[in-house]
């Protein structure tokens, strides 16, 4: 275990003359480690270094770029964005997402958390990023907008509800990813022809955002040909809640495939004793073939905000697509 000496600080400037702030390493992991445990707690995230390699190693767009704060030798801030990409018909867009951040308790309140960010935004630009996103709390959301983060605004949320929850609750079998593996494939090869601003499909992306992810397990409902949803099960205090994170529609989806997973979400929804569905996203602006119930959309989902880094353009109209799973916390 790495332990953090208490600091006691003298003035300002003496302090941030000490400070220094480089690119993280390899070996710096175990400190980074302990950083968030004592920082953050190990609160709904545990803060492992299996879910950091998965994260910000194996993250199929690249390795994530690491900025820390060191004073003495000592890792007392650490700042993370995790690499993404976005794609607009043939136009590629590099981005990143503003994540995983921690500040030593006794290091609290001298700037530090700016200063790695503010850093971070710099040497992205060089690389040619043209945005960073995130889905900041209320907490937070007040020191990304003074460095020059834009509200988008809410995700629409739709829900809808099993007001005849029966007694039946044999959980699902476990999804056997395994078996859509082509179907993976035939997702990410596709073409690009939406307008839309979506996620790059990159080989590779399904697997690691689904199969392999270390935070929760994910399910799915899919023909293995012309659909294929992605859901969680997430348990809260009105009951099990059925998250819809993902849905992909190809072609040869019709009325009959329509049909079909409706009735296999419906069969899930009675096997897991799902109290409530729901389905956040921009995906409303089509034609949803998910039956969703008569309750309206609202705009109560994750809220996201946007930056420029090595861009000019107006990034809230653009014509964004994204999916929940684009915008779970991480």
């Amino acid at each position: 275990m790495h332990f953090f000496t208490p600091f006691v600080a003298n003035k300002k400037s003496t302090y941030l003359h000490h400070m220094q702030i480089r690119k993280a390493n390899s070996s710096d992991l175990p400190s980074i480690i302990d950083l968030l445990k004592v920082s953050l707690g190990e609160s709904l995230v545990p803060k492992s270094e299996e879910l950091w390699n998965w994260k910000h190693l194996a993250n199929p767009f690249g390795s994530s770029p690491i900025l820390i704060a060191q004073d003495n030798g000592l890792i007392c801030g650490v700042r993370v964005f995790l690499r993404w990409e976005f794609r607009q018909g043939e136009k590629l867009i590099k981005a990143c997402r503003a994540v995983d951040t921690a500040i030593h308790p006794d290091y609290q309140g001298k700037g530090i958390f700016k200063s790695l960010t503010l850093s971070l935004i710099e040497e992205l630009k060089e690389e040619g990023v043209e945005l960073i996103y995130n889905t900041p709390n209320a907490q937070s959301s007040p020191g990304y907008a003074k460095m020059g983060w834009e509200k988008w605004g809410k995700l629409p949320l739709k829900m809808h509800f099993n007001l005849k929850l029966g007694k039946n609750k044999n959980q699902s079998p476990k999804s056997d990813w395994s078996s859509i593996s082509s179907l993976f494939e035939k997702i990410e090869n596709g073409s690009h022809t939406s307008d839309k601003i979506q996620t790059n499909l990159v080989s590779g992306y399904l697997n690691w955002r689904y199969t392999t992810c270390p935070l929760f397990p994910y399910h799915f409902i899919s023909d293995g040909e012309t659909y294929l949803l992605i859901y969680r099960i997430k348990d809260g205090k009105i009951g099990k809640e059925l998250r819809i994170v993902d849905f992909f529609q190809l072609s040869g989806f019709g009325k009959n495939e329509k049909k079909q997973v409706n009735a296999r979400l419906k069969t899930v929804q009675k096997n897991e004793g799902v109290r409530f569905t729901s389905f956040s996203g921009l995906q409303f602006q089509n034609d949803l073939p998910i039956e969703m119930g008569l309750l309206p959309v609202m705009s109560i989902g994750p809220e996201v905000t946007l930056r420029k880094v090595a861009t000019s353009d107006d990034l809230v109209p653009k014509p964004w697509a994204w999916s929940l799973g684009d915008l779970e916390v991480f």
